[in-house]
């Protein structure tokens, strides 16, 4: 099957970006390339009048005008950015003749719903959110826009791919046809995440010593992360040796959490690693003793989880549904009360001061991870668009 990959993101690159979207998007594609597929990729941001726009946006726009006005601004702009990527997208599709679209689900596109109609060719949203999505996590301008958007290209799609059984319910609450959607969910790279990933330089770079536990973070510092409740928590445990706070990555909120570190007398126990490539994550893992997930949305899928299952890492993480879609309490991880400081201090607390837990818990997570990888979810991608008569 020839399949042309559509990412009409403005600013995320395929291998040049940290986002978990694409991330996915290469993972599975590659993957998709190993089960003997042609994939030809498209990408909005490699245009230079995108790149212009978004430079103008971050440099001027945003730092320059109230918020509303920058967002109502920005959100327009998207919409013509998703209009003048469609026919880009067209006339690849002319020249590469393929067989489908694979497009991944960017809020404001109609990039691939103007190409399916132009081209008559089946479209397929990968790593479809709901509705709202956008306006709850990042903010939007244009709401009815958004909203109008998502409902056009979602009913163009021959296929709309969900990330878990949640996503699942979420999307037909909002309205989307149960029959259209499949679940694909995210998975890992085996190559990059293994337990004999080595953390020793990593430790050695911020001076963990050999008898001290470290608990490890990656993420993005959104709000949603709550990285804010993790610094709150570790303020409450009382370890009988040692213990760190790795915190890797950076996002909207880094200036609050280390201002909530310092007020709270921790920065000597806090070490901000910042964002670091890729495929360096698996051995700021790797120098943990445990690792954790704060926080999670109420509907996606936590690709950190499957990463740090994968690194053979006990790992702490809230009571809901889309965690326990992955783990089991106990099992293969130690689950807490949602959003609640003192619930992560009891759990951080009880996997740092029993050994043999953390050990049984981060073998049960590394052999149940081996079912999780890219190439599964290829497969399953696959046999999703083999039912619908693509390919």
């Amino acid at each position: 099957m020839k399949i042309m990959y559509s990412l009409p993101h403005p600013a995320d690159r395929l291998n040049g970006s940290g986002a978990g979207h694409t991330i996915r998007a290469s993972k599975i594609l590659a993957a998709l390339e190993k089960l003997g597929h042609q994939v030809i990729r498209l990408e909005a941001a490699t245009e230079n009048r995108t790149k212009t726009a978004v430079l103008a946006y971050r440099g001027i726009v945003k730092k320059f005008l109230p918020r509303p006005v920058a967002e109502r601004l920005r959100d327009a702009g998207r919409v013509t950015h998703g209009q003048r990527y469609g026919k880009r997208l067209i006339e690849a599709i002319k020249q590469t003749r393929p067989d489908v679209i694979l497009e991944t689900h960017i809020a404001f596109s109609l990039a691939g719903k103007i190409a399916a109609e132009q081209t008559g060719l089946p479209l397929v949203l990968d790593d479809v959110t709901p509705p709202w999505e956008e306006e709850q996590q990042y903010g939007v301008g244009l709401k009815k826009v958004a909203r109008d958007i998502h409902r056009q290209v979602t009913a163009q799609a021959e296929l709309l791919i969900a990330v878990n059984k949640t996503m699942v319910q979420t999307l037909i609450q909002d309205g989307l046809p149960a029959q259209k959607i499949v679940i694909v969910e995210n998975g890992i790279d085996g190559q990059l995440f293994h337990p004999q990933a080595d953390g020793r330089e990593i430790r050695a770079r911020y001076g963990l010593g050999r008898d001290e536990q470290v608990i490890v973070y990656v993420g993005s510092f959104q709000p949603f992360h709550r990285v804010d409740l993790l610094i709150q928590a570790f303020a409450q445990l009382k370890p009988t040796r040692p213990t760190r706070l790795l915190l890797v990555g950076q996002g909207r909120h880094t200036a609050e959490c280390q201002a909530l570190a310092r007020q709270l007398g921790l920065l000597e126990r806090i070490t901000f690693a910042g964002l670091v490539p890729y495929e360096q994550i698996p051995a700021y893992v790797a120098a943990g003793d445990m690792a954790v997930i704060p926080a999670h949305t109420g509907y996606s899928n936590p690709m950190k989880m499957y990463e740090y299952m994968a690194l053979g890492k006990a790992v702490v993480a809230p009571r809901q549904q889309t965690i326990t879609e992955v783990v089991s309490h106990n099992q293969n991880a130690y689950l807490f009360e949602p959003e609640n400081d003192q619930a992560l201090a009891t759990a951080l607390q009880t996997v740092i001061d029993d050994g043999a837990l953390r050990t049984r818990l981060g073998r049960e997570a590394g052999r149940v991870a081996a079912n999780y990888t890219w190439e599964k979810r290829a497969e399953s991608l696959q046999q999703a668009l083999e039912q619908v008569g693509i390919g």
